[in-house]
């Protein structure tokens, strides 16, 4: 698997650029979420070619029914860097993180139901939390960056993907609506 490593502080100019190749959105909403929500330790990047072609968020912060939640946000690899497992070592890498640091569950919402099956066989996540609702609770950093990326995309999936780390019970989660997707 190739190798991944936290971002630093100098790598936001990149990371900026790569969010804005594959998403499209603007440099206020990117820096919002920088000054909202990223730290380094919640980003993990891959390289190739001297220069960050995959990373991805795992951001702390979500409680569901007691347990301590992360959600897996701008999974991105540059177009001619895919295929090539970048993404795949990105995301294991934060979720192990995520676990390391006490997360209890790991969830994502797909950008389009094509990406349900990959983050099921590269991450072992499967349909939990319903899209929008109430349920789990958010701290108010998670509620001032929402309130800029505005409601939810219909084409989105209507379940999160979600992983648990080993011995949690996830029963009764699937009824529980997880409001801010920032979709």
């Amino acid at each position: 698997m190739p190798d991944t490593r936290l971002s630093r502080a100098g790598d936001k100019g990149a990371l900026t650029e790569l969010w804005q190749a594959v998403f499209g959105d603007n440099a206020e909403l990117i820096s919002a979420f920088f000054s909202l929500l990223c730290r380094p330790e919640y980003c993990r990047i891959a390289c190739a070619g001297g220069k960050i072609a995959s990373m991805g968020f795992c951001l702390p912060g979500p409680e569901a029914m007691g347990l301590k939640c992360a959600y897996i946000y701008a999974m991105a690899t540059a177009e001619d860097a895919r295929g090539r497992g970048l993404a795949a070592a990105v995301g294991s890498a934060l979720i192990e993180d995520a676990f390391s640091r006490g997360t209890d569950i790991v969830a994502t919402l797909p950008a389009d139901e094509g990406l349900c099956a990959w983050y099921e066989t590269r991450f072992g996540m499967s349909p939990l939390f319903k899209k929008g609702g109430p349920g789990v609770v958010f701290p108010d950093n998670w509620l001032e960056f929402a309130r800029i990326c505005g409601g939810h995309d219909p084409d989105t999936p209507q379940r999160l993907y979600a992983v648990a780390r080993g011995g949690i019970d996830t029963a009764g989660l699937e009824d529980l609506g997880w409001e801010l997707t920032f979709d």
